[in-house]
């Protein structure tokens, strides 16, 4: 499976003294010496720190200084050095929400790559990719190269995160331009590396190789130890010699211990398990994955998370430990639910479908106000004379028509674009549920048979022993053909109808513990809605749920059917921190529901409640 390959590429973080704007923030003589005693004070590794870029702040603050947004970006940065993920959103969004009045002075680029960076780590990739975006904006209207080189490292990063590894290794081979143009010998070997990454991924062995190769030969000059990392695990990776490819592992683990970074530690050490356990060296694979577990549990790694559960359930699984393997695939299977489903891949690669649709519906406002001035002009125009009036009347439906068919072409084009991304991502589900089939369902048949035919040659103990390994593999195997089933049609929702489909879905997710979520049905007669109907709404409440786990950070939930007298009503709640606004397509679960319940005449909202939490209507017209 790719997930147990996949290495996450390094994510850059622009530094203070690096923006689009003025290098220097205007602070003054008092500022500039306040922030010399914590530069000194983190320098020297000191506990107190943090009070002090608090005292600076609480003084900004009294004294309403337009650079507020540049204080809270220094203690968002302190917190990141610290790899306190949460903290550093805080302050980074708040650093956002202060900007300074002056926008060459403004430090929003800081803030969006912060937070860019953040979500990133957390498995929240829709959200990454839309704060890159929102860089990218401000970078390619007139600035920095360099700092425009280092984003399209972490836009191709989400590109190969979600298997698009044609537009990943664009956008970093013009990473590398820019940054060999303009003499960068700070990031240059990262970006080597990440490349050589990306053609392993495609598949490319030769330039893999010939990148990892280049990016070390760079990182010799700058000493990048991230690059020295990657680069190794790209060479264990593509090395089919299972020692050459240990010495290569081992190297990325020694680099990443030179580097004391957790997030790279954590990947470097889980590719280290992998080598270890297919040289049989299973005992020492154990230590090195369960650290690699728990370096990215503690930096809030969920990427490298689930990968490394992965890798040390299925070693504890060779080794016989069913039930220590179990609880590591618990965990694998929480994180890739929340995280590399294939909706949520689905949502990442269509939001350049969403950008580009979006650029045609600017088109159409514009071509419509362009007809709105036209006639304008030509109302005044009649006033002058008859003669006039005809001849323009003419200009005037001439032209009328010309728009008309202008923006019906425009229209048309938006259609095919959003037509076009439904077909793809048909396609990426074929390609997944094709994929589950062969690399699971049909190598376990193929163990099964290989197990059959070696019982006549076994002795009448050992026919036994196998005979019971077949059945178990056979179970396994059922267990995942019902998994896949399941996931196209429930069959719960197929017998019994929706209330029931919602009620196991929902007795699933309290098992994780995640939260706690309660169902009620007020006699809403749902299950006598059409099936297609009520599959719909089954993915509406699956979606929603999701959401509640990834993004509410909320204790307790509850789903509510009942009647109105608009048709049938579906209220989910929950405790969280609470969210609003459907009609934000940067949301696109929520923008993707709100237009299909549109569609069949429905209507959904979504509101932040007084004391807290959220609270999801959905009205369905029966």
């Amino acid at each position: 499976m790719r997930i147990l390959l996949f290495i996450p590429f390094f994510l850059l973080i622009l530094s203070a003294n690096a923006q689009n704007r003025d290098k220097i923030v205007d602070v003054g003589p008092e500022y500039k010496a306040l922030f010399n005693e914590f530069d000194d004070c983190l320098e020297r590794q000191e506990q107190n720190c943090i009070e002090i870029i608090n005292r600076i702040i609480e003084k900004g603050k009294q004294e309403t200084v337009p650079f507020l947004d540049y204080l809270y970006g220094r203690k968002a940065f302190y917190f990141w050095n610290r790899q306190e993920l949460d903290s550093t959103m805080v302050y980074s969004q708040l650093s956002i929400q202060n900007l300074n009045p002056d926008k060459k002075q403004r430090r929003d680029v800081d803030s969006y790559n912060l937070l860019a960076n953040c979500y990133y780590f957390k498995g929240d990739l829709n959200t990454a990719l839309k704060y890159y975006l929102k860089i990218a904006a401000i970078l390619e209207d007139g600035g920095n190269p360099l700092n425009l080189g280092y984003l399209y490292i972490n836009i191709g990063t989400l590109l190969g995160e979600t298997g698009n590894d044609d537009k990943q290794i664009e956008y970093l081979l013009k990473s590398y331009k820019l940054l060999e143009e303009n003499n960068d010998e700070r990031f240059i070997a990262t970006t080597s590396s990440n490349l050589a990454l990306g053609y392993y991924h495609k598949k490319d062995t030769i330039n893999a190789k010939k990148w990892s190769e280049k990016s070390l030969e760079l990182s010799e000059l700058s000493n990048d130890l991230v690059a020295k990392t990657l680069s190794y695990v790209t060479l264990s990776l593509i090395e089919k010699g299972l020692n050459k490819s240990l010495l290569y592992a081992e190297q990325s683990v020694k680099y990443a211990d030179e580097l004391g970074d957790r997030i790279h530690m954590a990947s470097a050490y889980y590719r280290y398990a992998a080598a270890l356990d297919k040289l049989g060296k299973s005992k020492e694979a154990l230590s090195y994955a369960e650290q690699a577990v728990n370096f990215a549990k503690e930096v809030g790694d969920n990427v490298t998370l689930t990968k490394a559960s992965y890798t040390a359930a299925t070693i504890y699984f060779n080794l016989g430990m069913k039930e220590k393997s179990a609880d590591f695939y618990r965990t694998y299977s929480i994180f890739k639910d929340s995280i590399s489903s294939a909706e949520n891949a689905k949502e990442i690669n269509e939001i350049q479908t969403k950008y580009q649709t979006e650029k045609k519906e600017k088109k159409i406002t514009e071509q419509e106000l362009k007809i709105q001035k036209q006639r304008s002009n030509l109302l005044y125009a009649l006033l002058g004379s008859a003669l006039l009036v005809s001849v323009l009347g003419g200009i005037f439906i001439y032209n009328r028509k010309a728009q008309k068919l202008k923006l019906k072409q425009l229209q048309q084009e938006k259609e095919n674009a959003i037509l076009n991304s439904f077909i793809l991502g048909e396609e990426r589900e074929r390609k997944r549920i094709s994929q589950d089939l062969h690399d699971g369902v049909a190598a376990m048949i193929g163990a099964a048979k290989m197990s059959l035919e070696s019982i006549p040659y076994l002795s009448k103990e050992k026919q036994m022993e196998q005979f019971s390994k077949v059945k178990q593999i056979l179970e396994n195997t059922h267990a995942d053909v019902r998994h896949i089933a399941h996931n196209l049609l429930p069959t719960v929702l197929e017998k019994e109808g929706l209330i029931k489909a919602t009620s196991h879905f929902i007795s699933e997710i309290n098992e994780t513990k995640l939260v706690k979520i309660s169902i009620t049905d007020k006699s809403s007669k749902a299950e006598e809605l059409s099936p297609k109907l009520q599959l719909m709404l089954f993915r509406v409440i699956q979606e929603l749920v999701n959401n509640i786990i990834k993004h509410s950070q909320a204790q307790n939930a509850e789903i509510a059917f009942s009647n109105s007298p608009n048709g049938l009503q579906i209220e989910i709640s929950d405790d969280g921190i609470g969210y609003e606004d459907t009609n934000d397509t940067g949301h696109q679960g929520l923008y993707s529901i709100t237009k299909r319940l549109k569609s069949i005449g429905g209507n959904f909202k979504i509101i932040k409640g007084k004391s807290g939490g959220t609270q999801a209507n959905v009205v369905v017209v029966v």
